[in-house]
């Protein structure tokens, strides 16, 4: 029996359509939940040493997971979210309508943070539980925020801003990238905006502007 073998331009397109079948593959976990279930997604929001974070946005991501030939790799498409707030003991529960259409889920934990341009989400801890959410119902996941300084340190800043000066100011330009205190005085400081804002008191007595620079 005469084996034919494979010219290097036929070996090449096997390789590539068995790699291709192997990305185009859909997830392992199958789902086990109808369209129309609404299945409960619960867990905490803890730092890292295990205390609760309250009042912390918790997101449920869920998209579209697919192989694209424009990118040769998996994208993530139609994204659809729904959302809540940490309880007192950074408790969550979130209910999603199981759709068959989406299978990657992500639980998303982050902070609200105002910017000059209006507000961004800051992602704090983010988590895959596709495998779960497809198996579990409810499903129970906790998010753990590694940077649980920065959630104090924000909360701090937003609840000492009381007096006129400061309020317009951080409604202009948004959280600042570095606050000085000396006595009764604080400065805050705009990197990337070429500016700081002086208060004594609470009221504004310096403005000054520089080069932009990006912060350290």
């Amino acid at each position: 029996m005469t084996v034919r073998k494979l010219s290097p331009t036929l070996r090449l397109a096997a390789v590539a359509a068995a790699l291709l079948s192997l990305l185009a593959a859909p997830p392992a976990a199958a789902a086990k939940h109808d369209d129309g279930t609404r299945v409960e997604v619960t867990g905490l929001v803890t730092d890292a040493s295990g205390t609760p974070l309250p009042e912390v946005r918790v997101v449920l991501e869920a998209s579209r997971e697919v192989f694209s030939f424009r990118k040769f790799g998996r994208e993530l498409r139609n994204t659809q979210r729904v959302a809540g707030l940490s309880g007192p003991r950074g408790e969550f529960t979130l209910v999603w309508p199981w759709n068959d259409y989406y299978n990657h889920f992500e639980l998303v934990a982050g902070v609200p943070v105002r910017t000059k341009s209006g507000e961004r989400f800051e992602v704090l801890a983010r988590l895959d539980v596709s495998r779960r959410v497809a198996r579990n119902n409810p499903m129970v996941a906790n998010l753990v925020v590694e940077n649980a300084d920065f959630v104090r340190t924000l909360r701090a800043f937003v609840a000492s801003v009381d007096s006129d000066d400061e309020q317009r100011i951080y409604r202009q330009m948004g959280k600042p990238d570095r606050v000085e205190e000396r006595g009764v005085e604080r400065s805050w400081w705009y990197f990337a905006d070429g500016r700081m804002f002086r208060f004594t008191d609470g009221d504004l007595v310096e403005t000054k502007t520089f080069d932009p620079v990006e912060k350290l």
